[in-house]
């Protein structure tokens, strides 16, 4: 028996083919075990996949929740923050074990969530560690593949801001708006025709002359109602993009001699009798607005809140020391006068920290002279000019802006031309040969003023209205890009 099973193994030993067949089957075993390891990665990989993306997810959501807590609550209750970090957490956790599905069974830790609020900015993020059963690689000795990953996300939060428009409403705002409203009121306007042979339609409207009610007589827009139209236009769009409660401020201060509060800083954009819509009044049929009967008509002591009917003090501004005053145009004051109102320059993290912001109108001209009614027209040097004339026109100084820039206050400036005089006359001590000399300097001084950026130029009342809204929401961007 012994030596059947000795001539066996020997005949075995000597056959080449089941040599080969044996080393082939041991080389298999490896093979199949690397494919099943990796039939085990892909498995772990698509776990690690949706794990991610749960963790993405779960970073978003509280990120959300917790601003959407701080909108919420950031008026009245101090400790806001405190609530909107455990909302966010919450909300992630929820998140990411409804986005991890059946793979959330497969976390050894986690998910833990963290949520952190910086001034303005929310941070949040996601971690998780898990691991997956094999089942080729415990063969191996590799019973589970472990993984973990940290999603992070962050948002910073819009600014409360307030908005501070500062509207030329001197004589030169009494253009009509368009060059055919220029023709019809010239050609309807008996005033100065001794030294405006073809029909005055510039600055006519001071005592005893029509221009201003030939105006509206017929329907002719000025400048000043353009600038009235595209602030009502303005309120409607703001008061839709607003995302937090009382979010945007406006105060609305036409300046003749002096800035005057027309409407004192409020939130009530547009809708109700207060608001900065309704005090405008812009009358889409014929052009015209309440706002444009704040036009310097020669009335040195009136304050330009008797022109608002349903005018409310909201003490978030200073009350007016002086009246608007009428003559000229006086840009030497307008700026320390709305500094005066900008109590505080905050950051915008909060009702009590809004960032200030002011937008100014006009054409840039100053013009020295004022109007009293007792004592007709006078004017003073203030500005360089020839000896014994008293009226002195120019282009506004732009370091007077820097009174504003140097406090943190950004200056946006929205230029309407100055029209040049064809024709000029030596009336009004050559009023009109000064106001062409200055023709050249206008537009450099206005970009001057502008803070870096907020500059625009606008010739008609589409233009008026876009670069208006352009101004505003440039300064929402910014607020919304920098820290």
């Amino acid at each position: 028996m012994r030596a059947a099973i000795s001539s066996k193994l020997a005949s075995l030993i000597s056959d080449e083919n089941g040599s080969v067949a044996t080393i082939m089957g041991f080389a298999v075993i490896p093979v199949l075990l690397a494919s099943g390891i990796a039939a085990d990665y892909a498995v772990a990989q698509s776990a690690k996949t949706r794990l991610d993306s749960a963790a993405d997810a779960a970073a978003l959501a509280a990120i959300k929740a917790a601003e959407t807590t701080m909108i919420a609550l950031s008026a009245t209750n101090p400790n806001a923050a405190s609530q909107a970090r455990l909302d966010g957490q919450a909300q992630g956790s929820k998140s990411f074990l409804a986005q991890a599905g059946k793979n959330g069974a497969n976390l050894t830790s986690g998910p833990t969530i963290s949520v952190s609020i910086n001034g303005r900015t929310i941070s949040a993020s996601a971690s998780y560690n898990a691991s997956v059963p094999t089942n080729f690689g415990k063969i191996a000795g590799m019973k589970t593949m472990n993984m973990q990953n940290t999603a992070a996300a962050s948002v910073t939060m819009p600014k409360y801001m307030d908005f501070y428009l500062l509207l030329d409403v001197s004589g030169s705002m009494g253009l009509p708006s368009t060059p055919a409203g220029e023709v019809a009121l010239a050609a309807v306007n008996p005033d100065e025709r001794a030294n405006y042979p073809t029909g005055c339609r510039f600055a006519c409207h001071f005592p005893g002359s029509q221009g201003y009610t030939l105006a509206r007589a017929n329907n002719i827009q000025l400048r000043v109602d353009a600038v009235g139209a595209g602030v009502a236009e303005l309120m409607g769009q703001a008061q839709k993009t607003q995302v937090l409660p009382n979010q945007y401020r406006v105060g609305v201060y036409p300046f003749i001699l002096h800035a005057n509060t027309f409407v004192d800083l409020t939130s009530d954009l547009s809708g109700d009798a207060y608001s900065v819509a309704t005090a405008i009044n812009y009358n889409p049929a014929t052009g015209s607005t309440d706002f444009g009967k704040l036009l310097d008509v020669g009335n040195e002591s009136v304050f330009a809140s008797s022109f608002n009917p349903n005018y409310r003090v909201t003490s978030n501004s200073p009350a007016d020391v002086y009246p608007m005053g009428a003559g000229g145009t006086h840009i030497e004051n307008i700026f320390n006068d709305i500094s005066a109102k900008i109590v505080t320059v905050g950051d915008g993290s909060s009702q009590a920290s809004r960032q200030p912001f002011v937008m100014f109108v006009s054409d840039g001209m100053e013009d020295s002279q004022w109007y009293t009614r007792s004592g007709g027209w006078t004017g003073y040097t203030t500005y360089p000019t020839a000896p014994g004339v008293t009226v002195s026109i120019r282009a506004l100084d732009s370091t007077y802006c820097n009174v504003l820039k140097n406090r943190g206050v950004t200056v946006a400036v929205l230029q309407i031309p100055y029209p040049p005089f064809a024709n000029p006359q030596s009336f009004g001590n050559y009023q009109e040969y000064k106001a062409n000399n200055a023709q050249p300097n206008l537009s450099p001084a206005m970009q001057a003023c502008a803070s870096p950026g907020f500059y625009t130029y606008a010739s008609t009342p589409q233009d008026i209205a876009a670069g208006i809204q352009k101004l505003f929401f440039q300064a929402v961007q910014l607020a919304r890009l920098t820290q």
